[in-house]
């Protein structure tokens, strides 16, 4: 697969569509014909005909898409505020740095990736006053993730809800502008449902409120059923009447492009044909046989008004498999991409037959395959040589590998044609479920394969072939390691690896709570870790957040677990103290079961370490740790013992100074409450007890939004001032 994708990126760039690769300062953007795809934040989707979608990473995208559309932003949770954002699911296999590459690699391919916003269950409800909070977080997610732009892709009541319509465009418009003023242009695209153009339609607002600032417009052409268009002298064309697929494409074109029969005006060289990847993808407009859309396109060509490329949903069911588990094979790119990036379908050879269909595939391990299925071959004189192909060769799926095919085919002049394919076999390897580190209590009784579970994909429900190796002593304090291992009728094994913990519980951070609400530097304990929350959060479990997510580790010595011969504890520290004169004084005792050299530090809630000094500890040591020049807040105090073998440990305590100096002013002022919507000069009380005033527009919008929580998050002083 990786040969075939390195010829299409070849081809692409000799048809001159991907230009220059993007500079790192720059923002990649296709000139000329785009091939938009969409790509899945989430694993395994279910076909309208049975199909499924698997899961990809964006290396695994046919570089012939030189545009991929991330799915979705959108507001997770409606309990943490109603300003979309985007999480990377951990189901994908990827982690945020890995994600983050794989946009880059695309980039410099000159291969843009947008954000899409919405989907068809997204719950969007944007209101005036929230156009600097969007715009702030599509700046945030573009600067962390390396984003191009975004495509607006709302259905159903998001179109419409609140005050969508103008608060988005006015967002964009911001950021726009903001990537501007770098040099830099950021996409705005829109994949609106088509019966929502015509004038006066439900998406005409968003079109016209970014006059002058969108790039293309990509319709979905599908979905719509008996919806179409009036044509005199035709008639009525419906969006799923496959016998007139052609007119069609060219008519609802040609009325988009020109403002015509009811329709709001998208320029051509702005207009973007979107269809479904194949049946499983959408209920309808899967394009039976591309040269319906061959000639359309060429037809808008010929009359000066080419589209700019088409879309299509999407490029996880373009490598997707149909009911009875046969690959689709990408099948959308081979018919489109290089017609589109050169604006003419590929040529046949003169006097030759011509094949349709024998691209390279993937078999899943065990499932049935047929060399013919799909596979057809004309000639210009004799029509349909279907019936004539020979296939030589043969496909084992029984056995992983990779099958080459050869293709042939005669017509009555005696012109021969050949093809190759190249025929993988492959299985997905065997996957666990419920093998994470766990804490469990000194003398509890364990069972090591309770809430484990082996799945494979071709053979089901393996748990009962699973192995453990190692053992755990539930009466002895410590860390134990255990190793699951399953191997498939494929012969791929899968081993994980699992830490099992027994402890005492003596010296526990208070247990994660998924109902609670904790605060920048708050410490709880989760699956024998000690945890630290990096900005106001609720709901987020430890350990599944990411190494950029709002959790970050703070040892692994789980629930108050001495190494084995060596421990390390810290007593004489408060929850809380007050600033004297801009000080603190800590006197933490520290202990150790043996000699050990202990760096100490402090660090506050940005993780900026204020105080940092090594003290030599034999059994045990009180120490005067002061604190000067600082402000309240939350704080961690982290010692870190080395005995003389280079053995480490490592123990944390959380605390919070205030500064009880501050006179408040006069009144009441309630505590700040995610689900207000506040003004410019509203007071509220922090959760650190201090007092915090909304600023003044253009920042106002920001304060509702949960993510500049005062006195909690990271940025909160972007939308509050401390009083």
């Amino acid at each position: 697969m990786m040969k075939q994708k390195t010829l299409y990126l070849a081809v692409a760039l000799s048809l001159g569509s991907i230009a220059s690769a993007a500079s790192a300062n720059e923002m990649a953007n296709p000139e000329a014909g785009v091939v938009v795809g969409y790509w899945h934040n989430w694993c395994d989707g279910a076909g309208y005909k049975g199909g499924n979608s698997p899961c990809i990473t964006l290396d695994d995208v046919d570089p012939m898409y030189n545009v991929v559309n991330v799915s979705f932003m959108k507001v997770f949770n409606t309990s943490e505020g109603r300003i979309p954002t985007f999480k990377l699911d951990p189901a994908i296999g990827l982690s945020e740095p890995e994600f983050i590459a794989q946009i880059e690699k695309l980039n410099q391919q000159n291969r843009a990736v947008l954000i899409a916003l919405g989907g068809a269950d997204a719950h969007v409800e944007l209101k005036t006053g929230d156009e600097q909070a969007f715009a702030q977080e599509i700046i945030r997610l573009t600067d962390k993730f390396g984003f191009d732009g975004l495509d607006i892709d709302l259905e159903q009541s998001a179109v419409t809800a609140s005050d969508n319509q103008t608060v988005i465009p006015a967002a964009l418009r911001i950021v726009k502008e903001h990537y501007q003023q770098q040099g830099k242009n950021f996409l705005i695209t829109m994949a609106p449902e088509f019966p929502y153009l015509t004038e006066g339609g439900k998406y005409v607002p968003y079109i016209t409120g970014l006059e002058g600032y969108y790039d293309w417009i990509n319709p979905q052409f599908y979905n719509q059923g008996g919806d179409g268009i009036w044509v005199d002298g035709v008639g009525w064309i419906a969006q799923n009447n496959d016998a007139l697929k052609q007119e069609f494409i060219y008519y609802i074109s040609d009325s988009l492009a020109n403002g015509t029969r009811g329709f709001h005006k998208i320029p051509h060289d702005k207009l973007v044909f979107g269809i479904p990847a194949n049946i499983d993808a959408a209920a309808t407009g899967f394009v039976q046989d591309p040269q319906d859309l061959y000639n359309a396109f060429n037809q808008l060509k010929a009359q000066g008004q080419a589209l700019r490329g088409v879309m299509t949903w999407s490029v996880n069911w373009d490598m997707g498999t149909n009911a009875s588990g046969q690959a689709y094979g990408e099948q959308f790119i081979n018919d489109y991409g290089a017609f589109v990036h050169g604006q003419t379908p590929p040529p046949p050879s003169e006097g030759k037959p011509v094949f349709s269909g024998v691209s390279d595939v993937r078999v899943r391990h065990g499932n049935a395959f047929d060399p013919y299925a799909g596979v057809t071959a004309k000639d210009k004189e004799d029509g349909d040589l279907t019936n004539s192909i020979s296939v030589e060769g043969s496909v084992d799926t029984n056995t992983i590998g990779t099958y080459v095919l050869i293709y042939s085919v005669t017509d009555s002049d005696g012109n021969e044609t050949k093809q190759s394919r190249n025929v993988e076999v492959y299985s997905l390897a065997p996957e666990f479920e419920g093998v994470a580190d766990v804490t469990i209590k000194l003398g509890d009784s364990f069972d090591p394969m309770q809430g484990v579970k082996a799945i494979d994909a071709e053979d089901g429900d393996l748990t009962s072939q699973v192995h453990v190796e190692g053992s755990v002593d539930v009466n002895k304090l410590g860390k134990y390691n255990l190793i699951y291992r399953v191997t498939d009728s494929a012969n791929q094994t899968t081993t994980a690896n699992r830490v099992v913990t027994v402890a005492d519980g003596s010296s526990c951070a208070n247990a994660w709570d998924v109902s609670a609400t904790y605060s920048k530097g708050d410490l709880v304990s989760h699956n024998g870790s000690t945890w630290r929350a990096e900005w106001w959060t609720r709901g987020d479990e430890p350990g599944t957040t990411g190494e950029w997510g709002v959790w970050r580790k703070v040892d692994d010595n789980g629930c108050g677990t001495p190494a084995p011969g060596f421990d390390l504890t810290i007593d004489g520290l408060s929850s809380q103290y007050t600033l004297t004169g801009g000080s603190v004084t800590l006197n933490p005792v520290i202990k150790t079961s043996e000699s050990a050299s202990v760096a100490v530090t402090v660090e506050d809630s940005s993780s900026a370490k204020i105080y940092e000094q090594t003290h030599q500890v034999d059994g045990e040591s009180t120490l005067t740790v002061t604190l000067s020049a600082i402000e309240a807040g939350n704080f961690v105090f982290r010692a870190t013992a080395t005995d003389g073998d280079g053995n480490s440990e490592v123990a944390t305590h959380g605390f919070k100074v205030v500064d009880e100096s501050v006179t408040p002013p006069p009144g009441e002022h309630p505590a700040y409450d995610p689900n207000t919507t506040y003004a410019e000069g509203d007071i509220v009380t922090g959760s650190d007890g201090g007092l915090y005033q909304c600023k003044p527009w253009p920042y106002t919008g920001w304060c509702s939004n949960p993510s500049y929580a005062p006195g909690e998050t990271v940025h909160w002083s972007d939308a509050w001032d401390k009083l």
